[in-house]
């Protein structure tokens, strides 16, 4: 019996090998013909086997001889993109190469005349939509969706995204702004204590955005909060329910619903409290927005649920940007399902958190890390903000002014260094390869080929960047998008899409068509077209972009327009050795601080949903203007 056992395993063992072989014989006949140059690997990064046991199977292949391995071994972890940045093209020589393995090949693509290509031409290289599978936790939403069903998604979830409600969004961006400096520092104090948690407090502040300026929810401060009644059929208060949803969310994306609802774990029991909670919330929410609608009711402000329900038109009502053939009557199909509206309505909060909380956070420890950057984006704000308290900013006289000046540049080139993705997916159409034109050469992408638009390699790509050597490069210097920078600026573009600011109007925007507004300032370095790409690029660009960028610069303003933030010694330096140290020694304990931050930069980087410092914290104090203890560059 025992030998019928192990020849059946042999044969399958013998089977699953022929097959691998086959299989990567034809990917490099394939590559082979593309045009491309390749890399040749043993294994494909992404079978769902690797993922799960690489860390056990890394050691092994490491004790190979380097001549073995050298070529491809880095290319096996699943973070390579943020490890490697733009090296393997420039070892390449080439902005575009492709991975050839068994179980696919995989074009990683660095070249904006390339990628400008790929995101305009969507239906040559649509989105691999069963990666974004596990977002579908309430249902199919225009994240998720491709093709037809994915502009019937976008017509009826863009109207909210306009310049009018962006008012509203700058409004309650600087409101919860000041309410999170509130929270981590008194007003009659000179420096906060150690925060250790600014990651946590930037998300949030951007969920607290998300709910108020999307939803009509405002969700409170801990230091604002007064007890609240849990309403009846609840066993959550909203906030709690979300606030637990969002912790937990990698919980119920990968368990099964069957499960979730019945596993003893504690973790389980949780998420899918949550997961329900959450969802009873948004019917209500549902159910009372149908009800306005009906009777003619509307509430002023962005209004996503409001926006969806009657783009769906379940109240008889035609959406502006909808087919007027399907435009819904008393009686007539709803032209989005209930989990449809729902499903739209969670990508909204969760896309619309994570980037721009990324993006706060970022934006305050690079500062920290550069504080003659700091000293100079305060400058701006003076100039531009004066000494009008924050409830007098006018949103139409100056969120220009901010994306055109130092704040602009910070944020930009935060988003430079760590877009939220750090890799955007594509594939090639099955059974189709498909040609590029790369620097008047044209290559062919096989069919069934997985593309990867490297954002952290394009924006580091020195042909499209100002910059005064290829470590500046790898380094956060807002300056280079100043015009008046002084570095070496190539491929600078002022065609048609320089023209408008970055905050300009959204309304008449073809919802069909690739998006061509300009994601800089006209007065700031404009990348050429496609180097630039941290809310994608195209058709299925970022529907919240405006929405993220003005919160960014809310928050800027109102933070450093009164504060510094510097690098907590502490690590190293009691407060009380500090106060009686000479400037040589806070130098150095400051140093340390830098490099440790640099170090988690580098190392302890990895990308769930969005990219973030996941392996370490870097703790940062709030220090009023003019009493600053370090004011150092490296």
């Amino acid at each position: 019996m025992l030998s019928y056992v192990a020849l059946a395993i042999s044969g399958l063992c013998i089977a699953y090998a022929v097959h691998t072989y086959r299989c990567f014989n034809a990917n490099l006949a394939a590559a082979k013909q593309s045009g491309i140059p390749y890399i040749c690997m043993p294994i494909y990064t992404f079978n769902r086997a690797w993922l799960i046991t690489h860390r056990l199977w890394m050691p092994l292949l490491e004790l190979l001889p380097d001549s073995w391995t050298n070529l491809w071994i880095d290319y096996l972890l699943p973070d390579f993109l943020w490890s490697k940045l733009y090296t393997p093209f420039r070892d390449i020589g080439s902005d575009v190469f492709l991975l050839v393995a068994p179980g696919a090949n995989t074009l990683y693509v660095a070249d904006p005349e390339a990628i400008s290509q790929i995101t305009t031409r969507r239906n040559d290289f649509p989105k691999p939509i069963w990666m974004y599978a596990s977002v579908d936790i309430y249902g199919k939403s225009v994240v998720s969706t491709e093709g037809a069903n994915w502009r019937h998604h976008r017509k009826i979830t863009s109207p909210p995204f306009t310049e009018k409600n962006n008012h509203l969004v700058w409004q309650e961006s600087v409101h919860q702004a000041n309410s999170m400096v509130a929270s981590m520092v008194s007003p009659d104090v000179e420096r906060s204590g150690s925060v250790w948690d600014v990651a946590a407090q930037a998300m949030r502040l951007s969920l607290h955005v998300i709910s108020k300026a999307g939803f009509g929810v405002r969700l409170p401060w801990p230091h604002e909060e007064v007890e609240t009644k849990i309403p009846e059929g609840h066993t959550l208060s909203y906030k709690d329910a979300l606030s637990s949803l969002l912790e937990n969310i990698i919980v119920v994306m990968l368990t099964p619903k069957w499960l979730l609802g019945r596993s003893p774990l504690k973790i389980h029991k949780a998420a899918n409290e949550s997961f329900l909670e959450w969802g009873k919330y948004m019917r209500e929410l549902y159910e009372q927005k149908k009800a306005e609608l009906q009777t003619g009711e509307s509430r002023d402000g962005m209004d996503l649920m409001g926006a969806l329900v009657k783009g769906a038109g379940i109240t008889g009502e035609t959406n502006g940007h909808a087919d007027p053939a399907k435009s819904a009557s008393p009686g007539s199909k709803q032209l989005l399902t209930d989990d449809e509206i729902f499903g739209n309505a969670f990508v909204f909060i969760l896309a619309g958190h994570e980037t721009a909380a990324n993006t706060i956070h970022f934006a305050m420890m690079l500062l920290a890390m550069h504080p003659q950057s700091q000293r100079r984006l305060q400058k701006d704000l003076d100039d531009i903000l004066g000494d009008r308290p924050s409830s007098e900013w006018d949103y139409d006289e100056d969120v220009p002014k901010l994306f055109g000046s130092m704040c602009g540049a910070v944020m930009n080139e935060e988003l430079r260094l760590i877009p939220p993705v750090v890799g955007i997916p594509k594939t090639c159409t099955a059974g189709r390869p498909q040609g590029l034109q790369i620097g008047g050469k044209h290559v062919t992408v096989p069919a069934d080929c997985s593309v990867t638009l490297d954002t952290v390699a394009l924006h580091r790509n020195p042909k499209y960047w100002p910059h005064t050597s290829e470590a500046d490069l790898l380094d956060f210097r807002p300056e280079r998008w100043l015009v008046d920078g002084g570095a070496h600026t190539p491929h600078e573009h002022h065609g048609e899409e320089a023209h408008g600011g970055a905050a300009g109007a959204e309304e008449g925007l073809d919802f069909d068509g690739p998006d061509k507004r300009p994601d800089t300032a006209p007065s700031l370095f404009r990348p050429a077209k496609g180097a630039y790409i941290p809310f994608s690029d195209g058709y299925r660009s970022c529907l919240g972009r405006r929405f993220a960028q003005v919160e960014i610069l809310a928050v800027l303003a109102v933070v450093f327009k009164t504060w510094s933030i510097e690098l907590c010694v502490g690590l190293t330096m009691s407060d009380e050795e500090l106060e009686a140290a000479d400037e040589e020694v806070k130098r150095e304990a400051w140093g340390r601080a830098d490099a440790r931050a640099r170090e988690l930069l580098r190392t302890g980087m990895m990308t769930i949903i969005t990219i973030q410092m996941r392996k370490g914290k870097v703790p940062m104090r709030f220090v009023r203007r003019g009493r600053e203890r370090f004011d150092y560059a490296l």
